[in-house]
């Protein structure tokens, strides 16, 4: 019984530690936003502390819609991690991005609480929805 409440418990560890990545080919995907939208609506302001952050991305040019889930114990033992091209080249946007990226850490993204950090659509039909749960 021990062995069976020890594997239970484990199991129950990991789908609460669980990192989503979903990829998937959409010719429309306003139903997936819009379900994502209605979430954030759901989790905005709520008490406590956050503990997911999610990404929803659409690139209209190959239809590509990408889900992220993860909890922030993982975004924060990765934040170090990631290297961000050279920021000289590119666009000014993206250089203030990629400064920003650098700068503002997962523990600052969490102090805003749960719902909505970014909402944007961009002039070529490109969608970023960022928010915590």
């Amino acid at each position: 019984m021990a062995r069976a409440q020890t594997a239970a418990l484990a199991a129950l560890a990991l789908l609460q530690a669980a990192c989503l990545v979903e990829i998937r080919h959409v010719g429309d995907a306003e139903a997936a936003l819009r379900a994502a939208r209605e979430e954030v609506v759901r989790v905005q302001g709520r008490p406590g502390r956050p503990h997911r952050l999610n990404v929803v991305v659409f690139d209209p040019s190959d239809g590509e819609l990408v889900k992220v889930s993860l909890p922030l114990w993982l975004a924060r033992k990765v934040q170090g991690h990631i290297h961000w091209q050279d920021e000289t080249g590119g666009d000014l946007q993206g250089r203030v991005a990629r400064r920003l990226a650098r700068r503002v850490t997962v523990d600052d993204l969490a102090k805003a609480g749960r719902g909505l950090l970014a909402d944007v659509e961009d002039e070529d039909g490109s969608q970023v929805l960022v928010w915590l749960r």
